[in-house]
């Protein structure tokens, strides 16, 4: 059997890890379980990482701070900043019909802090911020360099912005997978792009 690089195998659980959670929830992703989805033996589970916490936190950087390179490229990046808007909405919800399960974990992921103990519910907060500091940060990063790019001014309430722009990916995909609509969310998707984009304020 060949050997899989350590970088991969640990993506591999990571990956199983998202798929357990949005299947069976957060309790019942024991790393026996994710070894199991990811069909890898445990000790190759343990060798990548020390604890389940610590594969946890990957799954949280995976869905927060690397989950934009798993996107489709932008096409014509440099035609501005409400261009960007509507296509970074549009490249994400694709995302989201393609893997719905990442949204489900997202949100198990999110609702941890309420299900644990009161002495690991601070870390539980941090870990929370931190996957929407990824998030606030990468898109105000995209959001920035395309209004520059494109000789525009940025906005003075870029990052409101994109914090409702966030908000609002969230809400519908909460709406979606409760009640699968594809047309309709397709069409809040859209809605929610151009109001966001006559929100910004150039004063």
């Amino acid at each position: 059997m060949a050997r899989v690089p350590a970088e991969e195998r640990r993506l591999q659980f990571v990956e199983a890890a998202a798929r357990v959670i949005a299947q069976d929830g957060l309790a019942s992703a024991t790393t026996r379980r994710i070894a199991s989805e990811a069909d890898a033996p445990l000790a190759a589970l343990h060798y990548c990482f020390r604890s389940k916490d610590e594969l946890l936190e990957e799954v949280y950087n995976f869905l927060s701070r690397d989950y934009a390179k798993a996107l489709d490229p932008v096409a014509d990046p440099g035609l501005g900043l409400r261009h960007m808007v509507g296509a970074h909405a549009r490249r994400i919800w694709s995302r989201m019909l393609e893997n719905p399960h990442e949204q489900v974990t997202t949100f198990e992921l999110l609702l941890r802090r309420f299900r644990v103990e009161a002495d690991d519910q601070p870390q539980a907060l941090l870990m929370n911020r931190s996957m929407y500091d990824g998030w606030v940060s990468s898109t105000l990063e995209l959001f920035r360099g395309a209004a520059e790019a494109a000789g525009e001014p940025v906005p003075a309430n870029l990052e409101d912005i994109t914090r409702l722009f966030i908000s609002g990916i969230d809400g519908i995909s909460m709406q979606h997978l409760a009640d699968p609509d594809e047309e309709r969310s397709k069409r809040l998707v859209e809605l929610m792009a151009r109001s966001l984009s006559g929100a910004l304020d150039y004063a």
